[in-house]
């Protein structure tokens, strides 16, 4: 199975994510900056990106630029998570390579679960 990579500086946030992950059989890996997830992005390939937008230092959107701007990372599924709900912003990001939107707390958990598994190589 793939590693999904989770960004947010809130912990428990991140961890939970990283957990929903981890039961649909994929690796979980959780960081809580911009700056780490791109270090981490150099050493190690993902099976998808889940990017929290408003963070210290570097936010969201710095980030998705450098994945998009990296042959590396370039056609890695990046899915933003975010409390931000204007819509504006939403097609903004998406417009700059955001594979999908999600607002946080905005869904249930099955379809949470149900997204990721749409997004993830051998499903949730």
């Amino acid at each position: 199975m793939g590693t999904v990579l989770v960004v947010d500086d809130n912990p428990d946030a991140c961890k939970m994510m990283a957990k929903l992950v981890e039961n649909c059989g994929h690796a979980g890996v959780c960081v809580t900056s911009g700056e780490a997830a791109l270090a981490y992005l150099e050493s190690s390939p993902v099976s998808l990106l889940i990017l929290d937008n408003m963070m210290p230092g570097m936010d969201g959107m710095e980030v998705l630029r450098r994945v998009r701007q990296s042959p590396r990372t370039a056609t890695v599924p990046v899915v933003m998570w975010s409390a931000v709900s204007d819509p504006d912003f939403i097609e903004y990001a998406r417009n700059k390579g955001a594979t999908d939107y999600w607002l946080k707390a905005a869904f249930p958990y099955t379809e949470l679960r149900q997204k990721l598994g749409n997004l993830l190589p051998g499903g949730c």
